[in-house]
This record gives structure tokens, sequence and C-alpha cells, in this order.
């Protein structure tokens, strides 16, 4: 294959221009002058990078253009550019229409049925996929077209410069080139001259809603042609193969010097090329001797000239010709990984791995995969890769990063690599496996370094084969050196000597000796080995990897003696020399024994053997038989002493059945000739609620301590069952996992942990891991185990506060542990941290463990009809599910339960008949019990519910607003469901003055009919600040946006924004009188009144402490708002007392626009407050009149007049009067 080199050269074209009309490339930001276009200009911008840009905001998209006016002008040898750019594929209903000419500024006036545009229009865009550029002429409604270019040409989105010319002669020429460039390609001609000349040009943008900002141009002239005076350069060099290179240039070429292979030269050696071919900008230079790979070179071109004569510039580029070949095994190797790149302590915290090309090809990645021990590999782009040169592979996440330090780049995905162990495989784009490698943590070689920030580095890269003793933690202060050589490169190193790993005696007369690495064939072949000391011969290398290899003896081993086999000098691949090797065992005569089949699924069986069994023949297929007749498909070694069986078909409960083994071998040679072992299938038990139990919870472990760095759960088994772990879910709140094909004893406390950890995890008991491992939360998760029929088996929902020991919680490195297993559904009061030294007791019973019985039975939380025929119900703990039946509920009035649905472990949903809106429902329930067997609590054993509806305007209205609470007390709102509806708030907004909002998301609050609902941030604090006032079960704590003490804004806004109360609240709003209006709440005087008036809006009175929250206000005006010629109500009040301490001027005039001036006089006809002074009323209204004067001061016991003065348009005055008494305190 070969690496095409790309040399890029952008050319900004220029040339001579001569009279122009228009010329704007709107750098100066705007649109508005110099020239100025005019039309539709709310849909067009000036963007940051100086380009005239639609952008279209209001909902429906309509057609629009920008016009520019100039003086009457010539189509004659004349000239029009524009650079264009389509964000997308045109079509019939996303085009774009440019008027060269036009008759008028409308570019939309031909839609009109009386139009006389005239003019000349390009066109860009239609049906199907032969989209052109096409000229039309306008005359009014008609357009004919004039000439079209080729089809295709603008099929796709594009960003080219369109270039129009006509002549004296009226001959018209469309050409395209490319932005910056005099490439310019002719696409269409034609002559025509029903239009001889223009004062306006102009672009007509049609489109839908997603391409409403994706219409850009720039750099629009109309004038006098425009000379060509810049010669041609170059803009692309590609090198196709070895013997060819392509030229392209920045505009058409004269082929006479384009062709001249004496214009080129390649050095070094002068060397002239064989032939230059042009096609129009491009120039094809084919050699006669091919480039060598990796070699530099320099092409001189000299002499070339454009169709006008204009003379390149002497030119040379510099490339390097590179031929990519395959890679063989051992060319590419990995030198340096790092998995777990947390803690930082100076590179990236992203993984990554290192290659190393240490061969001397130039190799292609294209193509190549990387992969962990899962089967995702994931497919590294194109990059050569030089000899003897590194490159680092890393998530896209941090490439940048490691961009920063060396050479990256990023596989399509990232095979997560584990922190404790994993495997690393990189493969060719043809599948050849080029190196692999299988790491723990003992690789690091430092128990400090493998818990994270440092990268494991290869020790020498130069080895014919690698093992982990050539592998050790980096010893660089970032904690790696990706792309470097690493900081551990000892080419001197050859590893550690070879070990015998085990024996295998595979017959009375011979063994097989198992070597830990790959060895050397002639060392092996060279060898002595001696059994008891006595010398023996070699007979076979039994592997190609040089790791086994087979003696024989001539006497046959003896039951029950010990042997000792030995090597006195053997040495490994690297040349590591291993002297007096020593393996000993005691041999062992008796075939080995099935001792249980316990079957796992209807085809899984698991079959134990009462001694180590040789793994290729237990996973031999053949070696068994099921009968009746049934074929084990596949046999796999699930530890030492078992085999789990795959059977073609399912077997069937109730039926007796015999499995046969022949030929299982243990590991002294020892053959199983037709071990039979009978056994009779029953129904696999599955596991009912809580018949399996999470006891143990490692959710935020630590390093350094007994335990492993690793997250776990412990399960327990309360059955006296042997149990199937197959087709169990676990899941937490995010993602779910399936168990692997394992099993739990009766009584069995087993471990469950991610895949990588089951190795460490094993030491503290039995250990199992999942993959992919749900990880869990620090501050809490909520975790299920469900069986193969999705049913609930355990539902865990624990939280930080769970430990019950802060220090604990925050150190980390705790598990939580339940306390009394027989009591599962304990909830938080069941569990705590665990009192361990070891801080964790994984696969034991838990340090905590004690009695703690649940004396106490349910009670129902919460009910709420999601539907009429729907009521999801919460207890405040678990429920006994399995005793659960309709008859368990009532509902009044008369409501049938037609069935139940588990939503959790204290949730229900219950499918009843329908039911009613505007209607209070009672629920009743009976014979409940929770888990423990406790019996719903009488009084917890009925809730009152109703099926909300959602509210219109007037339903809901803002009532009072506390925004300047005293020194310590709180704001609230209240608001009144005037419906006869039950309205839930859920999604509604509040938003402040600063929008900062807060919106009723995750739970349903219903407010009932005639309600007054308090919202607070503190509702104890509310209460006791309102003792006397303050209805408590009308108060909701939730949070509040800031409410400005002056003035500010209060909005409430229902869930679909189909409507809001907003009210702009001010200071001046309160009684002038007031010594302070700290903690006095406004109050509105009447839910008539209209909100954003500042008559409707009272201080609550004093007599009720300044606030009535969730009670009925103490302004109310119950009487409602008259509407008579001339009204007071009430017609005598007492300021600041309680009940009404105002009055309500009313009126109602036959027309609005009257002016009106209203004044109070008191019985001696002196001025004492205007309240309006030549106001333009409406028809109906109110003033409100407090009971003081000008200064603010309260008025004296006694009659008042009120004198109401009307002018009306026509110059008529009318005079209405009343009369109100203000009484005082006695």
């Amino acid at each position: 294959m070969n690496r095409i080199i790309c040399l890029w050269f952008f050319l900004f074209a220029a040339g001579t221009i001569h009279a122009q009309v228009v010329n704007d490339d709107f750098s100066d930001g705007d649109f508005t002058n110099s020239p100025s276009w005019q039309g539709n200009a709310d849909a067009f911008i000036v963007n940051a990078e100086n380009q005239l840009q639609l952008n279209f905001t209001s909902t429906t998209p309509e057609p629009s253009y920008l016009a520019t006016n100039f003086t009457s002008t010539s189509l004659d040898d004349k000239e029009w550019r524009f650079d264009v750019q389509l964000a997308f594929s045109p079509s019939g209903s996303n085009k774009l229409v440019i008027y060269l000419a036009s008759s008028t500024s409308d570019l939309l006036d031909y839609q009109n049925t009386a139009s006389v545009q005239q003019g000349y229009y390009l066109e860009i865009g239609e049906t199907g996929s032969d989209d052109a550029i096409s000229l039309f002429y306008r005359d009014g409604e008609t357009s004919t077209l004039v000439t079209r270019g080729a089809n295709g040409q603008f099929a796709d989105a594009f960003e080219k410069t369109i270039r129009v010319r006509r002549d004296a002669g009226s001959n018209w020429e469309i050409a395209v080139s490319d932005v910056g460039a005099e490439n310019f390609i002719v696409t269409a001609t034609a002559q025509d001259n029903s239009l001889s000349e223009t004062t306006i040009l102009g672009v007509l943008c049609f489109f839908t809603a997603t391409r409403s900002d994706l219409f850009y141009f720039d750099n629009i002239y109309f004038g006098d042609f425009v000379v060509d005076t810049t010669p041609p350069i170059i803009t692309d060099a590609l090198v196709l193969n070895s013997l060819q290179i392509r030229l392209i240039f920045s505009e058409s070429l004269n082929a006479s010097t384009a062709e001249d292979i004496n214009n080129y030269t390649l050095q070094a050696g002068d060397i002239i090329p064989e032939s230059a071919i042009l096609n129009e900008d491009t120039v094809l230079i084919t050699f006669n001797n091919e480039f060598q790979n990796g070699q530099s070179y320099i092409l001189q071109i000299n002499g070339i000239t454009d169709d006008i004569g204009n003379v390149m510039e002497p030119f040379s580029f510099e490339f390097e010709y590179i031929d990519p070949e395959p890679a063989a095994f051992g060319d590419i190797i990995i030198t340096e990984f790092l998995p777990d790149p947390t803690p930082s302590v100076g590179l990236p915290e992203g993984e990554f791995i290192e290659i190393l090309n240490r061969s001397d090809k130039f190799i292609d990645l294209d193509g190549f995969t990387i992969s962990d021990n899962t089967d995702n590999e994931a497919i590294v782009p194109p990059y050569i890769l030089r000899p003897n040169s590194r490159i680092i592979l890393c998530p896209s996440s941090v490439l940048e990063a490691y961009q920063e330090i060396n050479e990256a780049i990023s596989p399509t995905t990232w095979p997560s690599l584990n922190n404790s162990s994993d495997s690393v495989v990189i493969k060719s784009a043809e599948g050849l496996t080029l190196d692999s490698l299988g790491y723990d943590l003992s690789w690091y070689q430092d128990e400090e370094k493998e818990s994270g920030g440092y990268s494991l580095e290869i020790i020498n890269t130069q080895l014919s084969c690698f093992d982990k003793a050539n592998w050790a933690a980096s010893v660089s202060d970032l904690g790696g050196t990706p792309g470097a050589i690493n900081s551990i490169n000892d080419e001197s190193f050859t590893g550690n000597s070879p070990e015998i790993d085990f024996v295998e005696v595979s017959s009375p007369i011979a063994v097989i000796i198992n070597f830990d690495k790959l060895m050397n064939r002639t060392s092996l072949l060279g060898a002595n080995y001696l059994l008891n000391g006595e010398p023996v011969n070699l007979v076979a290398i039994m592997s190609p990897a040089n790791s086994q290899v087979l003696l024989t003896f001539d006497d046959e081993f003896v039951n029950g003696q010990s042997y000792t086999i030995s090597v006195e000098e053997v040495a490994d691949c690297n040349g590591n020399v291993a002297t007096n090797l020593s393996y000993t065992f005691i041999y062992d005569e008796l075939a080995p024994e099935i001792t249980d089949v316990f079957v796992l699924a209807d085809s899984l069986l698991l079959v134990s053997f009462d001694e180590m069994i040789l793994e290729s023949m237990a996973e031999d297929t053949s070696n068994y038989i099921l009968l009746p007749s049934d074929t084990v498909k596949r046999a796999s070694q699930y530890d030492s002493v078992t085999v789990l069986l795959t059977l073609q078909n399912d077997i069937t409960a109730g039926n007796n059945y015999s499995l046969r083994a022949d030929s299982i071998q243990d590991m002294f040679g020892n053959v199983a000739v037709n071990e039979v072992f009978e056994f009779e299938y029953t129904n696999a038990p599955d596991f009912g609620y809580n018949d399996l139990l999470i006891t143990e919870v490692m959710a935020k472990p630590i390093p350094d301590q007994l335990l492993p760095n690793r997250e776990y759960l412990e399960i327990y088994n309360p059955t006296d069952l042997k149990k199937s772990l197959v087709g169990l879910q676990l899941s937490d709140s995010r993602d779910t996992t399936i168990f692997p094909v394992s099993f739990i004893e009766p009584n069995e406390y087993l471990i469950i942990c991610p895949t990588s950890a089951a190795n460490e995890l094993s030491e503290f008991g039995r250990a199992i891991g999942l993959s992919p491992w749900p990880s869990l939360n620090n501050a809490g998760d909520s975790l299920k185990v469900l069986n193969h029929h999705n049913a609930l088996v355990f539902e865990l929902n624990y939280e930080e506060d769970w430990y019950n020991e802060e220090f604990k919680a925050e150190e980390g490195g705790w598990s939580l542990e339940m306390i009394d297993i027989t009591n599962p559904c304990g909830g938080a009061s069941n569990w705590t941290a665990s009192q361990a030294s070891a801080r964790g007791t994984p696969g034991i019973e838990n340090s905590v463990a004690e009695p703690k019985p649940d004396s106490f039975g349910p009670s129902i939380e919460k009910a709420f009809a999601i539907s009429v025929n729907s009521i999801e119900v919460t207890f405040n703990e678990s429920l006994d599910i399995e005793r659960l039946n309709i008859s368990n509920f009532q509902i009044t009035p008369a409501i049938q339960v037609d069935s139940i649905y588990r939503i959790s472990t204290n949730e229900l949903r219950l499918f009843t008949e329908e039911m009613a809106f505007r209607t209070a429902y009672q629920l009743s329930i009976s014979n409940v019990f929770d888990c423990a067997g406790n019996a719903v609590a009488d009084d917890g054993s009925s809730i009152a519910f109703a099926l909300p509806e959602e509210a219109v305007a007037g339903d809901v209205i803002l009532n009072e607003v506390l925004y300047n609470p005293a020194s310590g007390g709180v704001d609230f709102i209240e608001l009144i469901n005037l419906s006869p509806k039950y309205i839930n708030l859920r999604g509604w907004h509040i938003k402040g003055s600063s929008q900062e909002e807060t919106i009723f998301e995750g739970e349903d609050i219903i407010i009932n009919p005639e309600q007054y609902f308090v919202l607070t941030e503190n509702k104890e604090v509310l209460i006791n600040q309102y003792a006397t006032s303050a209805v408590v079960e009308n108060i909701y704590e939730t949070d509040l946006p800031s409410f400005p003490n002056d003035e500010g804004l209060v909005l409430v806004q229902s869930a679909d924004s189909t409507f809001e109360e907003a009210f702009n609240y001010s200071s001046d709003f309160h009684l002038s009188f007031l010594r302070s209006e700290d903690g006095v709440s406004l109050e509105r005087i009447s839910p008539e009144a209209p909100i954003d008036s500042p008559e409707s809006w009272k201080s609550a009175a004093s007599s009720v402490g300044y606030a009535t929250p969730g009670a009925p206000n103490s302004q109310l005006n119950e009487s409602g708002i008259n509407r008579g010629t001339l009204t007071v109500n009430p017609p005598s009040f007492s300021p600041n007392r309680p009940g009404r301490s105002y009055t309500l001027i009313n009126y109602e005039l036959s027309n609005a626009g009257n002016l009106a001036t209203v004044k109070i006089f008191n019985s001696r006809g002196q001025l004492i407050k205007t309240l309006a002074n030549n106001e333009t009323l409406s028809s109906t209204g109110f003033f409100r009149w407090d009971g003081d004067d000008n200064t603010g001061r309260k008025v004296g016991v006694g009659y008042y007049f009120i004198y109401f003065e009307l002018f009306n348009s026509n110059g008529n005055t009318e005079i209405l009067k009343e009369r109100v008494a203000v009484g005082g305190n006695f």
C-alpha cells in the first residue's frame, strides 16, 4: 500500500478591479452602511468571521432577503462575484436566489398579482439530486430560464465563489471556483438582452426551521470585469505512488509551459520527469525511476504561466516518500501502559498504551486493533509508525493532554483497562496478533505504586520473548514516559531464570514438565533430567512455545510413593539459565470419581470430582454421555475439581438421569473409565422474595488496609437449599449486570465483586466476579436482585448516614453490615458500619450481628391517583408482598380495586374502577403486613386522595407575599385554589427578579379546592413567628428564589406555562404610617383584584401579627369589588383594625378614556388626600383609601367626602360625590 504525502498551499487571489458599483466584504461588521442593505434586516447578521449570515429567529420560517440600491447602471461588460456557503444540501424548500438585477428592492414583489418586477436572478436548489445553478429572467410573475449549469454541481453542501459576466453583446457566462482561488470553471453560457440596466441587486433565502442560520455570503462585487494579474500558485501537491506526483494549481494553466518537462526538476540528482500532462488546473508528473522508501526529495517548478500569461514565481517543495509494509509478529510491541491513572502524579488522568515499532519498516497502523480481555476491539486510525519509533494510544477524552507530551492518537473506542489485572492484545488489520500480555498487580514490583498513578514499563525492548519479569513500575517523576524511552530501560536485562510450574504424570512411566515461561529449544534438548537423582532421557518437546517436555522412565511409579523430578541446567528463550530445578509429587493410582451433579439450569450441569483433574480431558465433550440420550455440547473446567457441562437439550423435571464420564484423568495419569453418577432432577429451586440477601456493602474502599482496595457485596442464602445463581440480575440506580454461572450453598456467605477483584477477595471467602460491575455510589445507591423471571428477590437502598459513625463514612474503607439477617427489611435501623479490625467481614458472619427484631406494623405515607383507574401507594417500610391481595384495600366512596402491581418493596400501584374528578376519596387498608410479619398500624391504615387536574388561568392565584421577613424570619408566598379541582403543582415554577427559580420536579403536591397553600424555606420558623395566625397543615417547606426587600418580582407559572401569576411588588404598596415593614406581608384585598395594581395589595393587620400564612387575609374584601356608578365599600372603616382597615371607591362609566381627579375632603371642606390627578380611566375600576392624608398620617374620626371629577373628550365635566365614615380604636 502506498502512503500519499499531501502538502497544502492556500491562494489568496487578487486582480485589478476597474469601476465598481458594489463591493462589500462586511469587514465593517454591519450591513447598514457602505453600502446599505435593506429588506428583512432582523433576519440577517454579520457574524464573527465578517460574513453576512442568515439568522432567522422567529417561530415560523418565511423567505427573507436583503437588497442594496445604487445609481442606474448598464449591465454590459459587467461582472458579479459572490462568495456563497450553504451548510446543507439544497432542495426545493431550502434554496438560494441571487438577484443580479431587479427593478424593485422588494425581491418578493413577484408574488403580488399586479407585480411588474423585472430582473435577472440565479437560483440554487431544487427537488431531487440534480441541483444546478440556473440563470432566470423575471418579468412580473413570469420567469424564463436563460441558462443552466451542470446537473448535480450543487447537490451537496458547498462553499464556492460564483462569478457571472455579461459582455457588450449580452453574452452571459457563469463560472465557479473554490473560495479564495481563481480556478474558475465555466458551467453555463447564454445570450439574453431582455434587460439592459439595473439599480438593485440582492440575496433571497428560502428555508425550513432547521436551515434558518445556514446561509453565508461574503465579498459581494458588481462592477467592471476583474482583470486577472495574479500568477498561478500551487494549492495542492500529492505523491500518488513511487513514480507519480500530482500538482494542483490555483487556476487553469497554459499548456505549453505546464507540459514542458524541463520546468520540473527533482532533487537530489537533477532528475527530469518522463512526462507532464495538463488537465485544466492539474498537472500529472511521471518519473522513470521509483522513489526510495523513507527518502526525502525536493521538487522544483519554474516557468509556469496561466492562460493570460502571468508567470508563476519559482517554487519548490520538500516531501518524504513512504511506502508502508505489513507488520510481522514482534515488529510492533507494547512497551508501556497506564491501567490506573488515578491519583495522578504528573500524567493526565487517563489511561494510555505505548507501542514501539522495533523493525526497519514503515508501518501503517490503519485498521490495527487493540483489546483487553473482553471481545471489544478498538480500531486504530491511520498513522505511519516509523522504524524504531513510539506512539501513544489513549482515549479521545485525554488525547489533547497526551499530545502535549508526545505523538498520540486515539482509537475509535477505548478498551478500559482493569486496575488490578487484565490483558492487552494488539493485532494487525489482517487479524495477526503482533503482541499480547496479561498483567496483574505483581508486575509493578512496588506496592505503593500499584495503587495508581504510575505506568508499567518494559525494561528491555530487544529481548526475543517477554514475561512479567521484564516489567516494572515507572520511576519517572511524572509517573510514566509516554512516547519516550522508558525510565527503567536497560538493554542488558534478560529477566529471571525459569522455574518448573507443575509436573503432570501422564502415565505410570511418563511425566510432562511444565515450565513457567518460554524456553530455549536447544537448551531443553541438551538438559540433564533426573528422577529421584537418577538420569532419565528426554523424549519430546510438547508445545510450540517450548514450555513443556515429556520424560519417560523404565519402571512404573508406585502408588503412594514420593518422587522428585530434577533438571540440572536449562535456559529460557532470553538465555537466563536455571540450575537444579526440582518438583516433588506423591503418585496416586486411583482414578477420579464423581461426587455430585448439581443442576444449575435446565441445560447446565456442574459436575464435581473428588480430586484435581486434567483440564484437557475434562473439557473434551466426547468423554461425557447423559442418559436417557442427550449430548454434551460444551465442557469447561469450573475449577480444579469441577466441570461445567452445557447440554444440547434441556432436561426435564421429575426424570431420573445417569451421567457417564469416561477418560477423565487426574494429575497422575489415572483415568476414570465409565464413571457413572445417577441423579433425579427436580425443578431447580427459584429465588423468592428475601431468599437471597445482600448482607454487606463495601462502597468506598481505600488502599493500604487489610481488605483489598475493591468494591464488593456479600450475599447470603438464608434457605436450607443449594441454589443456582444462573439468571439472577444485580442492578443499581444506573446499571444492570447478570450473575455468572455459579451457585450458593445453604447458609453460605458469598462475595460478589468485579471480575478483576475476584482473586484478591477469594482470600477472605468464596468470591465470584461480575462483569460489568455496577459501580457503587459512595453516598448511597439503590441495589436490587431479580430472579430469572424479573421478580424482586431483594432490594436495598443504602445511604451514607447508615454508617452511624461520621468518621467511617468520610474516611472510607469501612463496609456497611446488616445487623440482624432474620430482619432483612429493617432498613436503616438494621444496618451500621463494620466493627471488625479489618473494617469488613466479607464471606463470613458480620461483626455487628445481633438480634434486632421489627415490632411495628407498616403505615401509609402517601396515596396519589396517577390516572382515573390507578393509584400509587407508598408505605413507610417494606411489605410482605406474597400476602397482599385486593381485599386488603377499600376505597370510599365505593371504588373497586381490580389488581395490585408492586413498584418496589414499599410502593404499590392499585388498578381500580374509573374514579371521578373533583371527588375526595379515602383509602383504607387492613391485614397488610411488613416482611417481619407485623400488621398495619391503626393510625396508619387510611389516607385521603383525589384525582388531580391541570390548572387554567384563574384557578390558582397569588394571595399573600412576605418578601422582607423580620430578623431571623423567612420569606413565604401564599396561593389559593379558587376552583373545585384538586390541582397538582408538580413541574410548576416559582421565579424571582434575578430569574432564579424553584421547580417542583420530584414530588406530587396537591392543592385542595379552596385551600390556602403556603411555600416557605423553613416551616418551623414561619409557624413560630406567626403562631396566632399560621395554619400548620397549609404550609409546605421547599426552596424559594430570593426576593429583594425593596422591590422585586414573584412569578408563579404552571408546568405547561399555560398561565402565570406575576406580581411586581414594591415597598411603596405598604401602609405609609407603618413604623417598620420588616415581617409585614402584603395581602391581596380580594381574589378578584387585579394582581398588577398597587391598589390590590395591603399591609397585613397588626392585630393578626402582620401576616396570615395559610389563613384568610386580614385585609380581605369578602364582598368583592362593586361595579356601580360610584360606590364606597365599606361606607365606614377604621384604619389598622382587624377586618376592613381601608375602603374601596368603585366606579363604572359608560365609556373608557375619561380623565379623573379624585380627592378626599373633611367635613370642614379641607383637602385631606388626592387619590388621582387627571388620570385616564377604563370603563370600570376602583381606588383604595387607607384613611391617611397626603403626608401619610392617619386621619381623625369623622365623616369624609369623596369628590370625583370627570372630563370627557368633548370637554364635558361630570361631578360624582360619596361620603365615608372613619372610625377609631375604642
